[in-house]
């Protein structure tokens, strides 16, 4: 059976040289090359098995790819995406990324990476594997928070930023992004987003 990839590119020449890799591969078959701004329904339409996209491409994911969880993504990452996005992965999973390739990767484990999504499995980096499970661990430790730090962190899951936090606690900007640091440090995150998937995860209902 012919895998149908869609490949993603924030340069198309990038994308040009991602399809070579497959030319001589007759289980594959590479159905489009998009660059950044295309909206994702276009692919959609295309009915992809896999999109194969660099780390610039999508930033989030909406909707209308949400809507269609038949069509995998394979991440290609670069160190300072992991760096940032290490966190984030559980999410990125969840919403439909089924494989992210590391930075050392080779064009062999790319095509192995294709055939083992297109299964049905994940493909992670095992290095990658062990660091999800260790911040997994830190994300389950209880973490006690100050009755003016949870309503700092039920203000911030429900979107607002720090000038609004003030507004409504009656207090300063400072005084929220004091109370900020502190509950990233209890925590062990480095901002909002990883602050709500850590609040979603913990106090499932409470926020």
């Amino acid at each position: 059976m012919t895998i149908r990839i869609a490949i993603g590119c924030h340069s198309y020449l990038l994308g040009e040289g991602l399809k070579r890799l497959f030319k001589h591969d007759d289980a594959v078959e590479v159905i489009g090359i998009f660059d950044e701004g295309i909206d994702i329904r276009e692919i959609v339409k295309l009915e992809p098995d896999i999109i194969l996209t660099d780390f610039k491409i999508f930033r989030s994911f909406p909707h209308a790819f949400l809507e269609n969880n038949t069509i995998k993504i394979i991440i290609i990452s670069d160190g300072a995406w992991l760096r940032e996005n290490e966190n984030q992965i559980p999410e990125l999973i969840s919403r439909g990324v089924s494989g992210i390739m590391v930075p050392e990767s080779d064009s062999g484990r790319l095509r192995e990476a294709v055939r083992v999504v297109f299964s049905g499995e994940l493909w992670l980096d095992r290095k990658l594997i062990k660091n999800l499970l260790t911040n997994m661990r830190t994300f389950d430790k209880k973490i006690d928070l100050t009755r003016k730090e949870k309503e700092i962190v039920s203000l911030i899951c429900n979107g607002c930023r720090n000038k609004e936090i003030a507004q409504q606690l009656d207090i300063s900007e400072q005084t929220v992004k004091s109370h900020c640091n502190r509950i990233f440090k209890k925590v062990g995150v480095s901002d909002r987003l990883q602050l709500a998937l850590y609040t979603r995860r913990m106090w499932p209902g409470m926020f």
